[in-house]
């Protein structure tokens, strides 16, 4: 995922401290999110997906298209999709978590 961020923010043209401020992060923390070596949180993908008017879909390498407004139920699913992505994140960030929790308890 930090590398497809990466990838649409560089084909934006927005620089890293630009993404950086907006979400209130040194550039050289942000630098290491979209290198890997830090998670991005959920908060931080809604906000990213916002400054580079995408979806987060695309960050998943999924491409949504956005709903009609006029359609409430077709926005309903179209949000139900998104959150869905986020709940995933969240859900492999906890196995992470859970994996490096039980390899520090074998040390």
């Amino acid at each position: 995922m930090n590398k497809k961020i990466r990838a649409i923010r560089m084909e934006k043209k927005l620089s890293q401290s630009y993404i950086a401020h907006e979400l209130r992060l040194e550039q050289s923390q942000y630098c290491r999110r979209e290198k890997g070596e830090i998670q991005f949180t959920s908060d931080e993908i809604i906000k990213i997906a916002q400054l580079l008017k995408t979806n987060i879909a695309s960050f998943f390498g999924e491409e949504i298209n956005k709903p009609n407004d006029s359609d409430p139920e077709d926005l309903i699913k179209y949000i139900t999709i998104q959150h869905k992505f986020i709940e995933q994140y969240e859900l492999r960030i906890k196995e992470k978590d859970d994996i490096i929790k039980l390899l520090r308890q074998k040390e």
